[in-house]
């Protein structure tokens, strides 16, 4: 009896190993692909190492081809020659896993490599593919190896013929995001995607080099988020979208006009429009039901505070004020209060910076030494006395990323120690943002000096702090 009993015991757990090893191979295979699906690409051909079951499973996933060869474009930026050699052998890449592909559908397809029009009928075929499989997120990122806006020579055209499709026959109409950069496409194309594509969200245009004119309408629109960046015939952007709810631009002056979008809440805006619309003709702005404002004020040079608008159209429903800049390291910043005073309801400001050390010199040959700073100190006074109107009743938490604990920062921080009688929190982030040719990304550095006098300087400032906030130093 007890032998029977070992051998029910053994024969049990041998059952049960033979369960947990094999349970999710013996589901079908429409059930694995799915599972699949949560992968990208890279991580669900790794699958294929498991055992024989799963050796093609890969290949019927529906989720993400994510073709990220970012290191590869990382080390071609200190090697332009490397292009020559490395973009065939990306195509080859893609080549082979979309050919591999078994699924009825996909969910993401993304490209994102320095390729030229020497590439367009590898690039259309992409294109072809994405459309056969019903893709409902397509990003199409041709940018340069050195990340140049104004490279459009070998620019690739986006297929108008792609559009051209019988209804009967498979199309972009799933489509829910698209993101293209440096290609070139039509006003005529670009109004088929906003017509056409009944599920689009999402929509982003960059470094179209011949587009002129943008008009975003449609009734059935579910558009909701709207990026044009750096399209250097840009003209005319007309929006009519009533369920917008974020804008981004970046690039030249145009004209701007916002026709219907009561849900719009997020704007970002940089470059020569920012500079020269934005900063110059404050009382344009009629952007009042704003929640949250990202001004990349990209640079200002020595003696920017002096022209500086003292006056900015409220801001009623502000809560979240994001400014980027490249400021000079011995001048005030106090001017940016301007725009700070105008948002009675701000609870949250982000400073993103870096400081220029060469400008000062520049400046300071030019002027002398003692007239710069006859200059900089009337100037300094007068913002002083003008920051003093602002209230700043709702702002809980200030945010410097890019602190070096200078005159810039330090004179603006405390100045907010004195006039946010609600701060809760004080962040001080000793990492530089990057930035890159025209814009800024999200890629932090460590910064350009003495980390340890940051530090310091940060440490003397929390003596200042309110009885109830908090500071955090990155």
């Amino acid at each position: 009896m007890e032998k029977k009993a070992k051998k029910a015991r053994r024969e049990l757990v041998e059952f049960s190993q033979k369960v947990k090893e094999d349970c999710i191979s013996q589901l079908p295979d429409e059930i694995l692909g799915i599972v699949l699906s949560g992968l990208d690409i890279q991580e669900a051909a790794r699958t294929c190492i498991l055992s024989r079951r799963w050796r093609n499973l890969w290949k019927l996933s529906t989720g993400c081809f994510n073709f990220d060869a970012s290191n590869t474009l990382r080390l071609m930026s200190d090697n332009k020659k490397q292009r020559q050699t490395e973009a065939p052998k990306y195509r080859d890449w893609v080549d082979q896993v979309l050919n591999s592909h078994e699924g009825s559908s996909l969910e993401q397809l993304r490209i994102a490599f320095d390729l030229g029009k020497s590439y367009t009928t590898s690039i259309d075929k992409w294109l072809d593919f994405a459309i056969v499989k019903r893709v409902q997120k397509l990003e199409l990122d041709l940018t340069t190896v050195n990340g140049c806006y104004m490279c459009t020579d070998s620019a690739y055209t986006f297929p108008s013929w792609l559009l051209d499709i019988p209804l009967d026959l498979p199309s972009f109409d799933r489509l829910t995001t698209m993101c293209l950069k440096s290609v070139s496409i039509t006003e005529k194309d670009l109004a088929y995607f906003l017509s056409t594509c009944l599920l689009l969200e999402q929509l982003s245009v960059e470094n179209a080099s011949s587009l002129q004119n943008v008009r975003v309408s449609g009734q059935a629109l579910k558009l909701k988020h709207l990026d044009i960046g750096y399209c250097q015939k840009l003209e005319n952007v007309e929006v009519l979208a009533v369920n917008l709810v974020s804008f981004k631009y970046a690039g030249p002056r145009i004209n701007l006009c916002f026709v219907d979008v009561p849900k719009l809440s997020s704007v970002s805006l940089e470059s020569k429009y920012c500079e020269e619309y934005i900063i110059n003709s404050p009382s344009t702005l009629y952007l009042s039901r704003l929640e949250k404002l990202e001004l990349n004020l990209k640079y200002m040079k020595s003696g920017r505070h002096i022209g500086f608008p003292r006056k900015f159209p409220e801001f009623s429903n502000l809560k979240h004020l994001e400014l980027k800049f490249v400021a000079v390291d011995d001048e005030s910043i106090l001017f940016l209060t301007s725009i700070t005073g105008a948002s009675p309801r701000l609870h949250k400001l982000t400073l993103k910076y870096r400081i220029d050390w060469a400008e000062n010199q520049i400046f300071t040959t030019y002027l002398g030494q003692f007239a710069k700073n006859m200059l900089i100190e009337v100037c300094d006074k007068e913002w002083e006395e003008e920051a003093r109107k602002y209230s700043h009743k709702s702002l809980k938490v200030i945010e410097f990323v890019g602190w070096v604990g200078i005159k810039p920062d330090v004179q603006l921080a405390n100045y907010f120690l004195d006039s946010a009688i609600s701060l809760e929190k004080i962040i001080l982030d000793c990492r530089i943002p990057h930035y890159v040719q025209t814009s800024w990304s999200e890629e932090l550095s460590p910064i350009e000096g003495d980390r340890e006098a940051a530090l310091l300087s940060a440490v003397q400032l929390e003596r200042k702090l309110p009885p109830k906030a908090k500071l955090i130093i990155l």
